[in-house]
């Protein structure tokens, strides 16, 4: 393992970094307190020599303490970094982590000549769940939808919340086929997971998906492959939801659908 990998094991386990930085900081009170006596004119050696239990003790409890504090202070900076890149409600990444990564994948793939596809989905008639049981129940589909997608996502495919009801999965270096596979997996398991349960019933929602695929490539390439992938799944509704759909299937401009 080289210096570069073990700077990016560290960014990515904050505790055991901040935990390291906090004992290498605790080394520093008995070198500090050796440093004060060699100024008081008291060989360094010799106060080893005569106390070297003392000196053990305040090593072995100030890195102690201080890695325990750094633990403490990693484990809050994770927390916070993952609420400021996941969605609280359905525990997917948010909107904003979302596009950013779509221009980095986007970079990476046109550097290693390899495709990128998208898929769009968005929960169908999910007005009526807001509508007929209140809020309360669509956040309950909310959270089973984001279950659901974590539990399904596989390898290195992103999948995030990009607006109210609307979904995405990226999934870099896959051709169409790979991501209509991926959608019609995420649909069907959609079709049983994504529900609320209202007065001991069970209300189902179900989504529909559009999909994409970028493997030449213009400055806009990320924006141009979001909006195929978005309007293949507006043209999905259209024809009757619940259905995947993907960008040649667009035979003129669409309009919303709820």
């Amino acid at each position: 393992m080289n210096a570069e990998h073990i700077r990016g094991w560290l960014r990515l386990h904050l505790p055991a970094a901040r935990a390291m930085q906090g004992a290498l900081l605790g080394v520093g009170a008995p070198l500090g307190w050796l440093l004060i006596l060699a100024v008081d004119g008291h060989s360094p050696s010799e106060s080893l020599r005569a106390s070297p239990g003392l000196f053990a003790y305040m090593l072995l409890a100030t890195v102690g303490v201080f890695a325990g504090f750094g633990w403490k202070m990693g484990q809050h900076e994770e927390a916070e970094r993952h609420r400021g890149l996941h969605d609280g409600l359905t525990g997917l990444y948010n909107a904003e982590f979302f596009h950013i990564a779509l221009k980095n994948l986007v970079r990476a793939m046109r550097r290693h000549d390899q495709p990128i596809a998208l898929v769009i989905f968005d929960l169908d008639h999910f007005k009526r769940i807001n509508d007929n049981f209140g809020h309360a129940a669509g956040d309950e589909v909310l959270r089973n939808v984001g279950r659901a997608v974590i539990a399904a996502a596989r390898g290195d495919e992103i999948a995030a919340r990009v607006g109210g009801e609307e979904f995405a999965l990226l999934l870099p270096g896959s051709d169409l086929h790979d991501a209509v596979a991926a959608a019609e997996r995420l649909r069907l398991i959609l079709a049983k997971k994504a529900c609320c349960v209202v007065d001991g019933q069970q209300h189902a929602v179900t989504a529909s998906f559009g999909c994409a695929v970028r493997d030449t490539w213009s400055e806009d390439v990320g924006s141009e492959l979001f909006e195929a992938a978005d309007q293949a799944m507006y043209a999905a509704k259209q024809a009757g939801r619940n259905r995947v759909m993907i960008e040649a299937d667009i035979a003129a401009p669409q309009t919303s659908v709820a």
